[in-house]
């Protein structure tokens, strides 16, 4: 449960058993005829999620906001919407970003995009960053695989940014973030697992891909897109960092694991005791 180091990925090999497919709005990972191997992002659940104010706030928000509509539904309309109003509201924001990480990746190859109303704040950020940084894309949404610990996962982009205070331009792997709210340093687990991984394949990672090695990358920035602007997050991602991933992985598999654990419960010692004399007298 290490970084892996002196792989050598088979460059001119087509992988027809390592391959990723599209599902919906998700991806699945095949690895040398194994499928479903897990991805980066699943690996985090390991860690905790926001705190239950986080979810309750919203939920109570919701109701005090539609309070006069709700209250002409019936009863039972009435709790179904405002207990799924938190899901809800990630449901929209997981198509939107799904909207945009699609249009975002075009912009990056120089591509002409035909943007909704709804979405054109959050593009024309990501216009901006790309000129404001001079970005030069050299593979997008890239398939990456670990051999040595069996994982996989998407990245949004790999390439080169000329940042305003640096003589020589920064090679950079980035990932497009909408959130609500700014990035939590999390993102850098989701980040390692992509830079640490031991091979990415070519094209769009179906079965006629070949093996190449994992760009090397200076920084990996968190790109915040707002309807209004965007920030650049630079994260803090190391091998140590990395580690920590796999550290959280075996947290999740080791919750998911225990509830295997638990065994029946034992009969109560007086049951036993009546059992026991009963076969005596009989």
């Amino acid at each position: 449960m290490t970084p892996s180091s002196g792989y050598s990925p088979r460059e001119t090999a087509v992988t027809e058993t390592t391959f990723r497919r599209k599902w919906g709005s998700g991806h699945s990972y095949t690895l040398d005829g194994v499928p479903r191997i897990k991805g980066v992002t699943t690996m985090m659940k390991g860690l905790g999620g926001p705190p239950e104010s986080y979810f309750t706030k919203y939920t109570a928000g919701h109701a005090v906001d539609n309070w006069d509509r709700l209250a002409q539904l019936p009863p039972s309309q009435r709790l179904e919407e405002i207990a799924g109003a938190t899901k809800a509201r990630f449901n929209s924001a997981a198509v939107r970003g799904t909207e945009v990480h699609k249009l975002a990746e075009k912009l990056s190859h120089g591509e002409e995009v035909s943007v909704p109303d709804h979405l054109r704040g959050y593009v024309l950020s990501a216009v901006q960053f790309l000129d404001d940084y001079d970005v030069k894309a050299d593979c997008t949404e890239v398939a990456l695989f670990s051999r040595a610990n069996k994982h996989a996962g998407s990245a949004d982009a790999f390439g080169s940014a000329q940042k305003p205070d640096e003589l020589t331009r920064t090679r950079i792997l980035w990932d497009w973030k909408t959130t609500g709210k700014e990035p939590w340093g999390s993102v850098a687990f989701q980040f390692s697992g992509y830079r640490y991984s031991d091979f990415m394949l070519s094209g769009d990672g179906g079965k006629d891909s070949v093996e190449l090695p994992v760009p090397e990358v200076d920084e990996c920035w968190a790109v915040w897109l707002r309807p209004d602007g965007y920030e650049v997050f630079p994260m803090y991602v190391t091998p140590e960092v990395y580690r920590q991933l796999l550290y959280i992985d075996q947290c999740r598999m080791a919750d998911e694991q225990c509830r295997e654990f638990k065994l029946d419960a034992l009969p109560k010692p007086e049951t036993v005791r009546k059992v026991i004399l009963q076969d005596v007298s009989e």
